[in-house]
């Protein structure tokens, strides 16, 4: 799924906050991230994109 299917699926099911995954992992699915971040922004969405071995602490 690319970017703007995302940001599409994160509104269907009402999600704020996205954590990608499998990104980066293979060639042909390398991301910019600064573009893909700001095209969640755009909206009005949070998408995180932790690093290989990085944890996200749970919020609220």
């Amino acid at each position: 799924m690319g970017v703007e299917d995302a940001v599409i699926a994160a509104e269907f099911i009402e999600c704020q906050r996205i954590i990608g995954a499998h990104y980066d992992t293979f060639g042909y699915i390398k991301i910019d991230k600064a573009a893909a971040v700001k095209q969640f922004e755009d909206a009005g969405l949070t998408l995180l994109l932790p690093g290989i071995g990085e944890t996200i602490e749970a919020i609220g």
